[in-house]
């Protein structure tokens, strides 16, 4: 039999206090851990039928059974025979409520019998491939939300944390308990859980309607018909997955394709009572109050992208799939050697992070850490919380810039008094609160939900003038859905795809992949690198683009106004000439890439070589079109700010009045003797309001963030 584990440290404390951003890893005691040699996961759970003869059914009818009993390296989350037969009952039970009168509409479960022996194959094999990852991962390799990988079904699975009537910690993956943990085999580990996982099938808009307490923005979004638009899972018509790009990666090798194409979507939720709190109780409040904030969206048709309400709800939806560890940074576990990565290793201790993401509106979200703040004060709860421990939407250092807010968790700005500074609420903190956020379920089929302790709203004027007044800088991965979607941005190698040398992993990115990037030339070969520690870029990660490349991508989408836009390069002499264009339009000469920024027409000189902290010589590189890197991330190559990285710049293309129209930057490798050898490497791109630039009450530091 298993060994009843010790249990997790007590979460008693932190449960009291606000929860740190960067999920802390639970201490666990691992002496009395056992290694059972011999023993692979699928003999083992043999063994033991009085535990697990249910689950072993299951698994032999899809045949995981002997997948388990094969070489290789899995987690199993087994459930104990009466969870899955107290699951088989709820589960038709719900099903057969949802056809009584007076119900709203019918709820497929995919189980219409109590019966372990009716189960369909196929819901044999959604619950099977559940409880499955194809990596090893003990208790002390999880860490955050969610489990590091994503399990057979291709869905991540939640984490969290509570405490027993002793005190004692107790760990849940998707809701269900831990009982028995890191019992290590042959070919992986095998946890216990007290419940099935539940292998929910639902959509993002079901998921939300599915939760009580968001009644309001679930009726808010069938109203609008934008729950129609967050339907999209997997493109079965992608067909390239077995493809093998040729002269591909940076040396000339390789690279695959890009296993599948899914959509996804983040849909940040209003609770009710967020509502309430506002004097909104119905779906006509909430469209009396959009009629102020949105006056010239005068259609009364809600299913109109003219109506307040649409353009409300259409403001808190993106077509990403982003997990709440992965709003803003990130830490890759599951892969080995070179190719790991934590981004918080990789930005100074007191620098924000930023992130930004067109919504469904058409404009821009922002979301932040803002780590540089010192502003802490107790939340609705009671508790005390820190801003640098945080992640807001629309964070403005404008308002607390000089002053700290007299209400620090409801801050509101502008003549409308939109609200600024809008807590993402911990999912952490909602799974433990059941009284407040009953049946609180994070992920859905095709997206996260996460949910907001005030009013999310888009006026322009608070944008530009408190949220946006700044530097944007927008990493390349982030401006392109399918790389986040289908798990290539954050890719944790397990399927093994890499470049050929160096195992840095790697995907081709094939024409028409995405709607945001355009391919001009046949001989194009882009491809995306996704994120390892040693590498010099913002995130870790890159685009790189071989030979006689040229190409283009969307640019996101910000309050009209004159802007400055620049790109970042990583310079080596094989980057090729680039010429870049914005809407077709040339932005100047060719940038050479392929000299560092020490060269003379650059202009580089290290800050400590000079008497002004290297003033004058910003000035001199702007004049010339470049910028140092930044001060607020590491180069790994000079084991500090990337400031000071001489292969590095930034490079100024153009000044830009942007309308709300969509905008596009090309670049195009014009160097007619590379032989093929050239290859870009291109990381971020920055627009930056000529306004901003221009104050003169901007310290210094902040400038060359």
């Amino acid at each position: 039999m298993n060994k009843m584990k010790a249990p997790l440290k007590a979460l008693a404390v932190i449960l009291a206090m606000s929860l740190s951003l960067v999920a802390c890893k639970e201490d666990i005691d691992t002496s009395n851990r056992y290694t059972f040699l011999g023993e692979t996961v699928g003999s083992y759970l043999q063994k033991h039928p009085e535990l697990y003869s249910d689950f072993n059914y299951i698994l032999e009818r899809t045949g995981q059974m002997s997948l388990l009993k094969a070489y290789g390296s899995y987690t199993c989350f087994a459930p104990t025979n009466d969870a899955v037969e107290r699951y088989l009952f709820q589960q038709d039970s719900i099903w057969r409520a949802s056809l009584q009168p007076g119900s709203r509409k019918e709820v497929w479960t995919g189980i219409t019998s109590p019966k372990l022996e009716d189960l369909t194959d196929s819901m044999c094999n959604v619950i099977a491939n559940t409880h499955i990852l194809a990596q090893a991962f003990l208790t002390t390799d999880m860490e955050g939300d969610v489990v590091p990988a994503q399990n057979l079904n291709d869905r991540f699975l939640t984490m969290s944390f509570g405490v027993d009537e002793n005190l004692h910690s107790i760990m849940y993956i998707n809701g269900a308990r831990l009982t028995v943990y890191d019992e290590e085999l042959e070919n992986g580990v095998l946890h216990t859980v007290a419940d099935v996982l539940n292998p929910s099938t639902n959509t993002l808009p079901t998921q939300i309607a599915d939760m009580p307490f968001l009644s309001i923005f679930s009726d808010a979004l069938v109203r609008t018909g934008l729950e129609d638009e967050l339907q999209l899972y997997k493109d079965d018509n992608y067909k390239d997955a077995d493809k093998i790009a040729t002269k591909a990666d940076m040396n000339g090798g390789p690279l695959p394709y890009p296993p599948n194409r899914y959509y996804g979507y983040t849909a940040f939720c209003e609770t009710d009572s967020v509502f309430h709190a506002n004097n909104i109780w119905n779906i006509e409040d909430l469209y009396a109050q959009c009629r102020k904030w949105y006056p010239n969206a005068t259609n009364p048709d809600f299913r109109s992208p003219d109506n307040a309400l649409y353009q409300f709800v259409a403001y808190h939806l993106l077509d990403w799939h982003l997990l709440y560890t992965r709003l803003v940074y990130f830490n890759l576990k599951g892969r080995t050697g070179n190719v790991s990565y934590n981004s918080e290793n990789h930005f100074s201790k007191y620098s924000d992070r930023v992130e930004y993401y067109e919504t469904k509106l058409g404009t821009l979200l922002k979301i932040m850490i803002p780590r540089s703040s010192d502003v802490a004060a107790p939340d609705e709860s009671g508790n005390m919380r820190e801003y640098r421990n945080t992640i807001f939407l629309n964070y403005s250092k404008e308002v607390s810039r000089n002053t700290v807010p007299a209400t620090p968790w409801d801050v509101r700005v502008g003549p409308k008094q939109v609200p600024v500074n809008v807590r993402i609420i911990d999912p952490s903190e909602a799974l433990a609160d059941t009284i407040r956020f009953p049946r609180f379920s994070q992920e859905a089929l095709n997206g996260s939900i996460h949910l907001l302790d005030n009013l999310l709203v888009y006026d322009d004027d608070v944008m530009a003038g408190y949220v946006l007044n700044g530097i944007i800088r927008i990493d390349w991965a982030a401006v392109v859905p399918e790389l986040t979607n289908t798990h290539l941005r954050w890719y944790d190698g397990t399927a093994g795809y890499s470049f050929v040398s160096g195992g840095d992993v790697g995907f081709f990115i094939p024409d028409g992949y995405s709607k945001h990037v355009r391919i001009y030339s046949e001989e194009c070969r882009l491809s995306y690198c996704a994120p390892r520690d040693g590498w010099d870029e913002y995130q870790g990660d890159l685009l790189t683009c071989r030979g006689p490349y040229d190409f283009a991508y969307r640019l996101p989408r910000v309050p009209p106004g004159t802007y400055e836009i620049r790109v970042s390069s990583i310079n080596e002499p094989a980057r090729g000439v680039v010429q870049y264009y914005v809407d077709g339009e040339v932005t100047g000469i060719p940038k050479d890439n392929r000299i560092y920024a020490t060269d003379p027409r650059i202009g580089y000189v290290s800050d400590r070589s000079t008497d002004d902290n290297g003033v004058a010589n910003d000035k001199q590189m702007k004049n010339r079109g470049y910028l140092k890197l930044p001060i607020s991330y590491w180069a790994p190559a000079v084991g500090g700010q990337a400031r000071n990285y001489t292969h590095g710049v930034r490079i100024v293309l153009t000044t830009k009045y942007l309308t709300n129209d969509i905008h596009w930057l090309r670049m195009k490798n014009v160097n007619d003797n590379d032989g093929g050898g050239d290859y870009l490497n291109h990381d971020y791109l920055e627009i930056v309001p000529v306004s901003w630039l221009r104050r003169e009450d901007i310290s210094l530091e902040e400038k060359r963030e």
